[in-house]
């Protein structure tokens, strides 16, 4: 499975144990759906359908099925239909995998395959009635990138590659009959979209930007479609810099989230009223950055959120701009933000998750006369590869410390089995607007196993939220802004000081990781600080100037640097990890998949080559078939063997200890 290695049969025995552990922790899980991705619930509660993954070995990707799930007896029903994005409406499932819309009928259990659309199903929003779907449609089949799409071509390719200066095509929407299959562009002229929900019969709320192409994201503006003839009025727009997410319509009004972010599909923030007769208004949620916003019926809006370290779920009443929290927990909805849905009685649906606990589906109903919600499993797809894990995890905890100027920073710290002082490994999260909550394995991506299985090794891994990070309110995230490389590294550093006079940390066996923008801290916290021991960095930025021009977001970096390529002195230059390693003496593993169009494979061969010609050890791998992160399998098996491999080759750690015993 791991090629090109030196040989060195230590490190293929700790790769061995990596795999043994692996395939214990799974399975037990093969043959059946046990991952959920896009999902939705039907009006009345009754279904939630969501894509899940089927895993046969460690060797080959997952399979994608179509789950229908009953809420009342948590029967969960595998269709063996491609599947990747899910919808529901009353009685009907809309689904999609690549440009098919199907559709499911949940009278009879059965399917049937509906339209080719021009594009990728990116999403789908079922009508109320349930005769209708509005997809929006990625810009697939013959678009235009620029170069950033991947200038690589097959061996056998002999045709040059050619780029142009035409703009990628824009992203559409499409207006579904069901009954009899009609497709209808009802796209806004000039407009790329990038959500969409109904706003009654003949309308929808659209987040769009004027720009195609991936960096139109971080310029939106919302608008209210007329279907028939498909013109835009426009609502809202943000200011500096913030972006829009999660359009609903409720009760005559628009709601949407407004927030500094920095990836899409990754929002937490403010939310934002818009009454036809007045002004926006900004609703109070308590200190909460609301990550999930849906209709809850009676004319209220359901959100999930953060709120430091803990996740909260709540009502809103738009006429009255109140809210009512329902539920608090130190547990988290499953998805890149807490993700909930809500049905047309007001209550919640979701996959609720813990570091102890696989995610699995929950209803929550707020207690009439109670203290507390009401909290019902629904349906648990844990198996005996989940208590493997569990039993090896060792413990999570969250901790606190106070930075180099008062702030408080907040974090979870996963602590081993064996004793004090630990390796320590920083897992810094990506963004770097983002936040690490208490999951299953503390998830990346694809829940890859890492904490879990470092813990069972000895290391103690901390996962901190500095600067940047959601769940402390809108200026603690735009704190970040044009200085990512600042006062957030002073946090970890911080963090890393409060663990080791803790006496948690052995100060001689510290090694840090992460992916994206975690990998840029990976790259850059060496430089300023030597006792790192060993690092670990994913799909890295390593030149800020040549990740502008070859990056499918060139407006992520003007944002977050808050500066541009073209002046002197360019923050471009200055917050550029390339430029600061030349201060590195630490061994640093660098990985990246050829499929990146967000961080392009260049950035790591960048960073590999300046390490290796200032005589740090190195090493560089590429997955041809990755994009931004390592998702899934193979490539998980292969890159937590090699990461291992790494810790104990430079942490000195014993290849005896801990182990899947």
């Amino acid at each position: 499975m791991i090629k090109n290695d030196s040989g060195d049969v230590t490190a293929q025995a700790v790769r061995d144990r990596v795999v043994s552990w692996l395939d214990a922790a799974e399975r037990p899980g093969y043959g059946r759906a046990t991952r959920f991705g896009q999902w939705d619930v039907t009006p009345d509660g009754s279904h939630v359908a969501a894509v899940g993954t089927v895993l046969s070995g460690l060797d080959q990707p997952g399979r994608d099925v179509l789950c229908v799930i009953a809420t009342d007896n948590g029967d969960c029903r595998e269709h063996d239909v491609p599947a990747g994005v899910v919808s529901c409406g009353p009685g009907v499932v809309a689904f999609a995998s690549g440009a098919t819309v199907n559709w499911f009928y949940l009278a009879g259990q059965t399917w049937a395959e509906g339209p080719t659309l021009p594009g990728l199903v990116e999403q789908l929003r079922v009508s109320p009635d349930g005769r209708h779907v509005l997809a929006v449609l990625g810009a697939g089949h013959g678009a235009r990138y620029d170069v950033a799409e991947r200038v690589y071509a097959e061996p056998s390719q002999r045709e040059p590659l050619v780029f142009t200066s035409e703009p990628e095509r824009f992203r559409r929407c499409c207006l579904v009959d069901r009954d009899s299959g009609a497709v209808r562009d009802v796209t806004p002229a000039g407009l790329n979209v990038w959500e969409m929900c109904w706003a009654g019969p003949d309308a929808a709320l659209a987040v769009c930007s004027e720009q195609p192409g991936e960096s139109g994201w971080y310029d939106p503006r919302l608008v209210r479609v007329d279907l028939p003839s498909a013109t835009a009025t426009f609502l809202y727009a943000p200011d500096d810099g913030r972006q829009l997410a999660a359009p609903v319509w409720v009760g005559g009004r628009s709601a949407v989230i407004e927030a500094t972010c920095s990836d899409r599909g990754v929002v937490a923030g403010e939310v934002v009223l818009l009454d036809p007769e007045s002004d926006a208004v900004r609703l109070d949620t308590r200190g909460v950055d609301v990550s999930a916003l849906h209709s809850a019926g009676d004319g209220r809006l359901g959100y999930a959120g953060l709120r430091g370290l803990e996740t909260v779920i709540g009502r809103a009443d738009p006429g009255r701009a109140a809210v009512t929290e329902v539920w608090s927990t130190p547990r988290t909805f499953h998805g890149g933000t807490p993700q909930i849905r809500t049905d047309a009685s007001g209550r919640f649906h979701g996959f609720l998750e813990s570091y102890e606990a696989w995610p699995h589906l929950v209803g929550v109903e707020e207690a009439v006369g109670a203290k507390d919600a009401e909290v019902r499993t629904v349906f648990d797809p844990a198996h005996g590869g989940t208590s493997f894990v569990r039993n090896r995890a060792g413990r999570v905890e969250e901790v606190c410390w106070t930075s180099f100027d008062g702030q408080e920073i907040q974090g979870l710290l996963v602590v081993p089995d064996s004793p004090a002082p630990h390796p320590l490994v920083v897992n810094v999260h990506g963004g770097p607007v983002s936040a690490w909550r208490n999951r299953w394995g503390i998830a990346t991506s694809d829940r890859y196993p890492l904490a879990p299985l470092l813990a069972s090794e000895g290391y103690a891994v901390l996962h901190p939220n500095p600067r940047g990070s959601h769940g402390r309110g809108e200026a603690f995230t735009r704190s970040v802004l044009g200085d990512m490389l600042g006062a957030p590294v002073r946090d970890l550093l911080s963090g890393v000081d409060h663990l080791v006079a803790r006496g948690v940390a052995d100060p001689a066996r510290l090694a840090v990781t992460g992916t994206s923008y975690g990998a840029v801290i990976s790259l850059v916290l060496p430089a300023v600080d030597q006792r790192f021991a060993a690092a670990v960095a994913v799909s890295p930025v390593s030149d800020w100037v040549s990740q502008h021009y070859t990056s499918d977001i060139p407006r992520f970096d003007e944002i977050f640097l808050r500066d541009s390529p073209h002046t002197r002195e360019s923050a471009y230059f200055h917050q550029s990890p390339l430029f600061m390693m030349g201060r590195t003496r630490t061994p640093t593993l660098v990985t990246a998949g050829l499929r990146d169009r967000c961080t392009p494979a260049q950035q790591a061969v960048e960073a590999h080559q300046a390490l290796l010609r200032n005589g740090v050890e190195t090493e560089l791998v590429l997955y041809p078939a990755q994009g931004h992160g390592v998702h899934g399998f193979p490539e998980t098996a292969d890159y937590l063997g090699r990461v291992l491999t790494w810790l104990r080759r430079h942490l000195a750690v014993s290849p005896d200890a801990g182990g899947p015993a």
